[in-house]
């Protein structure tokens, strides 16, 4: 790689509530045992594909804020809340901090905190 080329920065979570939100809307399904098809929001008739690891809470997405550097989009939070449903409501966080205030059962990712409500 030259000096001019640069490598993108990976971005943080941004508004993750309203991520939250948008993915609670999204058809999800399952086509391996970590992957999955999820419909677009924006383009009827287009999906996005995902695969996750659920012991990190982390998700590789085709979608394009994905591919920008964008980390656990709408389509990711949408898997992982399809994979954990057994164990019932997620909600995401940032921070530790802020799932512990809950009082909740936490799962702890590696950049996403979960908090269980069942």
């Amino acid at each position: 790689m030259n000096e001019q080329q640069t490598v993108p920065q990976r971005r943080n979570v941004v508004r993750l509530k309203a991520l939250q939100r948008a993915s609670r809307r999204l058809l999800v399904e399952q086509t391996g045992a970590a992957s999955y098809r999820v419909s677009s929001a924006s383009q009827a008739g287009r999906s996005y594909y995902v695969l996750i690891d659920p012991e990190t809470l982390t998700g590789q997405c085709t979608c394009p804020w994905a591919q920008y550097g964008g980390v656990n989009c709408k389509h990711v939070l949408a898997v992982l809340q399809a994979h954990y449903a057994g164990r019932g409501a997620l909600s995401f966080w940032a921070d530790p901090g802020a799932a512990r205030r809950q009082h909740r059962p936490i799962i702890a990712g590696e950049h996403l905190y979960v908090t269980v409500r069942r």
